[in-house]
């Protein structure tokens, strides 16, 4: 067998079988560690279109006795196929515990309320899993049984925020944002904020973290904070965030004075500056507090896209719109969506595929919908907490989180 063939052959290999071959020869256990190798493979998994990967995190029963609870994480693979007016979902679900050794103890000791705080998925990149852990942070490869503590912040008191985990493909590194809110004081019925957010960077390669400039966070009278995170996708991290007001706010009635406008924030990874584009125009009809409730930004097609729950002049129902002209600040849209409220869902979970979504009931029960058919599918797993649940699509990758294992 040529040498191209049999690195073919391991290319398309899932990662547990990669791995083994590692012990077969010196040659195969320095080629499978080779960066280039590794971004064969990376490619190979991303093209395979035939089923998606999902984790979902998810608190569970553990002693029905004892009440006590437990954080899982399952690892979901889902496949669909369409015969005639039936459309069928195929799935296969297997619980990955979160390892002890990440600092944060997930098995049966949590009473109550306290499993919410256990731990978060912040992110995915690659088939690394970015998680935050007590306050510790994670890069966790299941595939490869591979995890990476973070070490300790640069900037002093820098509570974790709005965080963001992807790559920069000019300097192939991986990295990590942390926005610290600006420090503020609250003088009678006035608030004032005396700066703007700082932002940390965790940089994979180095092992370290430093702090860079946010100048691109404001404008002449307004600042921009970038608060819940939604996606990496092409070298970029997006968030649902907001534009506000330099001066004096109102402290009692911020919520209608301070909000300026909703908008979508963009950092780019490679020049490490921040741009923000405007919301569907129909969105700023909401009232302050509500207009960026529930609205995500998602993959559609391989474009940049909107979901959420609305309600314009009518009932609550949901709406997908697609971004045009990416980069652009006024944010051209089309509506390509309006779709029905789902009775008994607590919370849209991740897009999987256009027309397929994952969400978990009110009542726990994870499952997933297809819009066109208007059909649901419930998996064998539930969560205790479904406000609490969290997802997103992942790929098994053979991807180190330890760096110099890959100059191996």
């Amino acid at each position: 067998m040529s040498e191209e063939i049999m690195v073919s052959i391991l290319s398309m290999l899932p990662p547990k079988s990669v791995m083994r071959f590692k012990c077969v020869r010196k040659s195969w256990y320095s080629l499978i560690n080779n960066s280039s190798f590794i971004a064969k493979h990376l490619s190979n998994t991303m093209c395979n279109k035939h089923s998606t990967s999902i984790l979902c995190k998810r608190c569970v029963l553990r002693d029905i006795n004892t009440d006590e609870k437990e954080v899982v994480c399952s690892l979901i693979s889902l496949s669909s196929n369409s015969n005639n007016d039936e459309h069928h979902i195929h799935s296969v679900v297997e619980d990955i515990h979160i390892p002890l050794s990440f600092g944060v103890m997930t098995r049966g000791q949590f009473k109550g309320d306290e499993v919410l705080l256990a731990v978060s998925i912040i992110g995915h990149c690659d088939g690394i899993i970015c998680l935050v852990a007590s306050l510790n942070i994670v890069l966790w490869n299941p595939a490869i049984k591979e995890f990476k503590i973070l070490p300790n912040q640069c900037l002093p008191n820098g509570t974790l925020n709005s965080m963001a985990f992807g790559y920069d493909p000019k300097s192939k590194d991986y990295k990590f944002l942390n926005i610290v809110d600006p420090s503020e004081e609250t003088l009678g019925e006035h608030r004032i904020v005396y700066d703007l957010p700082r932002i940390e960077v965790y940089t994979l390669s180095t092992d370290s973290w430093r702090e860079i400039k946010t100048y691109s966070l404001e404008t002449e009278t307004t600042m921009f904070w970038p608060m819940f995170y939604q996606m990496y996708f092409n070298g970029f991290c997006y968030w649902i965030g907001c534009e506000k007001q330099k001066d004096f706010m109102d402290y009692f009635d911020r919520d209608d004075e301070e909000w300026v406008r909703q908008v979508i924030h963009s950092f780019d990874m490679s020049n490490e500056v921040f741009d923000h584009i405007l919301l569907p125009n129909s969105l700023y009809l909401y009232e302050p507090l509500a207009r960026y409730f529930n609205m995500h930004v998602i993959l559609w097609n391989e474009s940049i896209a909107l979901f959420g729950l609305y309600s314009i002049g009518g009932p609550d129902a949901y709406g997908v719109w697609v971004l045009n002209n990416f980069g652009s600040q006024e944010g051209s849209w089309t509506k390509l969506l309006t779709l029905e409220v789902i009775l008994g869902i607590e919370k849209e979970l991740v897009f999987w595929k256009s027309d397929e979504i994952l969400m978990v009931g009110k009542d726990g029960r994870i499952a997933t919908y297809n819009f066109k058919a208007q059909t649901i599918k419930y998996l064998p797993i539930d969560s205790m907490f479904p406000e609490n649940s969290e997802a997103v699509i992942c790929v098994n990758s053979i991807v180190s989180v330890t760096p110099e294992k890959q100059r191996a």
